[in-house]
């Protein structure tokens, strides 16, 4: 049997789409085939990101909506707008998130309230306003980008975002396995060391190196390679991957 790497003919929500791994994404399904709703807070480097998706794949839809992941009015609206826009939803890429480095001891309550609420509770949003379409169809597949940090600990973020991205692992589970049945595929994809602007922007030249010498591949990730193994997440080929935590960080957990 030959597997179908293709999306031709599936639609779907793209979050984090603006920059990093989530726009190398939703570059890398239109090119699957796939029709798409990019979903991102700033405005600017959404329309940018989809203007460029537009230009490389003319024939497909593409449309692009600025909602804040965290606000539940804006989690709804942004789907009903998939809905509207594309007619169905096949699956969903959760790769919004952001970053805090806060010492554990200097972390204020609003600071962890945000950053659960963006890196987690904001997945449980998408999710849970996804998940009702995909059911009536009898299949559908979600990839929630979690991080090397929820398989084990950050080690540029704080601990809050290790709390996160632990409890979307765990959010990812559960979902594969309620509704498996149905059809419904969900996975944490759980990328090492990736050069996007979110940790550049925080990430001093020295520890990059120092990062990079840890890493037994030597080097950093490309959100375009990360890209990839969502694209088979999302594919037939990964018809028999659910509850699953796929790693992409050059052999970090080895170390």
């Amino acid at each position: 049997m030959v597997w179908n790497l293709s999306l031709e003919g599936q639609c779907g929500i793209v979050t984090g789409a603006a920059s990093g791994i989530g726009r190398a994404a939703a570059r890398h399904l239109a090119a699957m085939g796939a029709d798409l709703l990019l979903v991102d807070l700033d405005e600017g480097r959404l329309e940018e990101a989809a203007s460029e998706i537009r230009r490389s794949f003319p024939e497909r839809r593409l449309a692009a909506a600025r909602a804040d992941a965290a606000r539940e009015p804006e989690v709804r609206a942004a789907v009903a707008g998939a809905l509207s826009y594309l007619g169905a939803l096949d699956f969903l890429v959760n790769g919004h998130g952001i970053l805090r480095r806060t010492a554990f001891a200097e972390i204020e309550s609003a600071e962890w309230d945000l950053v659960l609420a963006v890196n987690l509770r904001s997945c449980f949003l998408f999710c849970r306003e996804v998940i009702p379409h995909l059911l009536p169809r009898g299949k559908g597949a979600i990839v929630n980008v979690a991080s090397l940090a929820g398989r084990s600990c950050s080690i540029l973020g704080g601990a809050h975002y290790t709390a996160a991205k632990h409890g979307l692992v765990g959010l990812s589970r559960h979902l594969a396995r309620e509704y498996g049945r149905q059809g419904i595929r969900v996975n944490a994809f759980c990328p090492g060391a990736t050069l996007t602007p979110m940790t550049l922007s925080t990430t001093t030249p020295e520890e990059i190196e120092r990062v990079a010498a840890s890493i037994p591949r030597g080097r950093w990730a490309d959100p375009e390679e990360q890209a990839w193994v969502i694209g088979f997440l999302l594919s037939d080929a990964a018809a028999n991957i659910t509850g699953a935590c796929i790693d992409a960080n050059g052999g970090s957990l080895m170390v």
